[in-house]
């Protein structure tokens, strides 16, 4: 990677962002910085990062809680305090739309987290708090992750939208003069960051962030210095300003570490349609940075269970272990079946007009991807529209998940979401859970009508238990060999004993 190219006007270098010791309580708000009442001394955030342990916490005990908030703005205040033993590791999640990325970990493996969402929609945001996430409405590309709150992150979830990347958008993001300037951006943000080998040094080797020590970070070289603004003016000749957020996992992952955030693990969403270049280049930001597992892979929420389908691009990436790519599981879930609609029922997405594509399709199947145009969709028979509720079930939430806005934005969050099935598979594997069984269970509670009883497909043999179970009968064996997937499955059925 070469060394960066100075930037017009960029800031000098210096050990920490020299944003932090012009502006004492930074916190990179539209508003501005907002002027402290207090009239005790508040440190500043290069105070805060020359301490840690006691020291920190008994500074930071020494000040009002006026002065914490705003000394953590607009980050919570009790992320400026080390993590004690037992407390939920920490998490951004950016670009977090309503909610899905977190639904799945949360609903799903009942994995607890101190997630910070960090999403710009007003709506959007209203529907992950009503969900229980923590959320703070605004646009990344005004935070900096080098804020003294943000030392202690071990997780990053990165879903920015996708519209320039995919026909709806024109593709904008693929034209080749966007595509060179959002690599050559990557390239040299990284390389502003630090993210350059010194020449000699050795690759940490710790198989857990809390074994890591200073020396951990020395074969890289030092930041420039350079300012947020400067960085996300790296893109600004792109002509698809959505496909220029693609440099947000190299600011947030690398900025990160710059201030010794002990990343362990990172995950990234995206249209199937995102050039397999940035995918490359982002995966060797994060090689170069010392992560010892990246793994790129197109995955459709469909095969997870899903009632529709959403085939995207994720990113798995785990600093410290090498837990391999996301097994599919290939569950299949009939929507027909799922929302209790008579099984002959066709769909009509576009009205009276005559496309190529036809207006109509079949609800008696796992269907096409869900989008916000899912609004007009209707019954061809009858007129009946979905309810937000059926919109819910159909994307794999549960009926009752708290959705806000009006019915258009209802359905855009439900179309723009992350799906927690598969989010749930992607930190499953990340975390070394059981996350097929976890999945099945959670498939069960929202769509009993279809996965309440057990599938003979989907009962794996494990040598270390049997299962048994009166539910499996001839007609499902015939349809299990009929299907061609009895290779991968063994299914072991009581007998009465023999007198």
């Amino acid at each position: 990677m070469p060394t960066p190219t100075p930037l017009p006007a960029a800031a000098p270098a210096a050990a920490r962002p020299a944003a932090y010791e012009d502006l004492p309580l930074f916190a990179l708000d539209t508003d501005g910085p907002t002027a402290t009442t207090a009239t005790v001394p508040t440190p500043t955030h290069e105070d805060l990062f020359a301490l840690d342990g006691p020291e920190l916490v008994a500074l930071l005990d020494s000040l009002t809680t006026a002065q914490r908030d705003q000394l953590a703005g607009p980050w919570p205040a009790r992320w400026l305090y080390p993590p004690q033993p037992g407390d939920p590791p920490r998490g951004v999640n950016l670009c977090a739309g309503c909610g899905g990325g977190c639904a799945g970990p949360r609903l799903i493996l009942g994995v607890q987290a101190d997630m910070v969402c960090v999403e710009w929609n007003k709506n959007a945001a209203a529907t992950s708090t009503a969900a229980g996430c923590t959320v703070i409405q605004r646009d990344i590309k005004t935070l900096d992750p080098r804020h003294p709150t943000l030392r202690f992150t071990r997780r990053v979830t990165c879903t920015m939208p996708c519209i320039d990347w995919t026909r709806a958008g024109r593709g904008l993001g693929r034209r080749q003069e966007n595509l060179d300037i959002l690599l050559d951006a990557i390239d040299e943000a990284g390389a502003h960051l630090g993210n350059v080998w010194v020449d000699g040094s050795e690759m940490c080797d710790h198989d857990d962030p809390d074994d890591c020590e200073a020396h951990c970070y020395d074969h890289m070289i030092e930041p420039s210095g350079i300012t947020i603004t400067e960085l996300w003016s790296l893109v600004d000749d792109m002509s698809a300003d959505t496909a220029g957020l693609m440099l947000a996992p190299v600011i947030w992952i690398l900025g990160l570490r710059s201030i010794g955030a002990p990343i362990e693990t990172v995950v990234i969403e995206q249209s199937s349609a995102l050039p397999e270049d940035v995918q490359e280049y982002i995966q060797t930001e994060l090689w170069t940075a010392g992560c010892k597992s990246v793994h790129w892979q197109d995955l459709d929420a469909a095969d997870f269970g899903s009632a529709s389908n959403r085939n995207r691009a994720i990113m798995s990436a785990h600093w410290y272990r090498h837990p391999g790519p996301v097994a599919i599981p290939r569950i299949r879930t009939n929507a027909a079946l799922a929302l209790g609609w008579p099984p002959d029922t066709r769909v009509n997405t576009r009205g009276q007009r005559k496309t190529s594509g036809g207006n109509a399709f079949s609800l008696n199947r796992t269907i096409p991807a869900v989008t916000g145009k899912i609004r007009g969709w209707y019954c061809q028979e009858t007129g009946r529209r979905f309810t937000i509720p059926e919109v819910c079930a159909l994307v794999g939430l549960p009926a009752d998940f708290p959705v806000t806005g009006s019915r258009t934005s209802q359905c855009q969050q439900l179309g723009d979401i992350f799906s927690p099935l598969v989010a749930a598979a992607v930190w499953g594997t990340l975390l070394g859970l059981p996350w097929l069984d976890m999945l099945r269970t959670y498939l069960a509670q929202i769509y009993p009508t279809v996965h309440a009883r057990a599938d003979p497909a989907a009962i794996l043999f494990n040598p270390d238990r049997t299962h048994t179970t009166p539910a499996v009968t001839g007609a499902d064996i015939a349809r299990l060999f009929a299907t061609g997937d009895y290779p991968r499955f063994r299914i072991q059925i009581n007998q009465p004993a023999t007198p």
